[in-house]
């Protein structure tokens, strides 16, 4: 947790001296940096071959955060339907618009969490 908590915060010193020290990471550094809007810190963390997931695209796409998504992305970050669902929820239409333009899927948790989120 110490190395997901400093991505999620913002603290790439805290996470370099973690991951120097021997402090184990796995895809919820970059999963929290994401969400976070961090992406000083999770292109540092890929850099180092911190592993990732479609969680990433899902978490910068349901806290708004389209740079993240869009690097995310073109480092061959995977997403999935939960992608736009997230987008949905969070109210962001213009990253839902984004992520269905480059072919993201959506479903019925989409259109669902469109309804209810706004």
């Amino acid at each position: 947790r110490t190395c997901s908590n400093a991505a999620e915060k913002g603290h790439l010193d805290v996470l370099k001296w973690a991951r120097a020290h021997g402090c184990d990471w796995d895809e919820w550094t970059c999963i929290n940096a994401a969400e976070g809007g961090h992406l000083e810190i999770l292109k540092w963390a890929r850099a180092q071959g911190c592993d990732w997931s479609s969680d990433v695209c899902e978490s910068a796409a349901g806290h708004g955060n389209l740079e993240i998504l869009m690097w995310a992305r073109k480092n061959g970050c995977d997403w999935d339907e939960c992608t736009c669902a997230n987008a949905a929820k969070g109210g962001h239409l213009e990253i839902l618009k984004w992520a269905r333009a480059h072919g993201c899927d959506w479903d019925e948790w989409t259109c669902a969490s469109a309804a209810e989120y706004g």
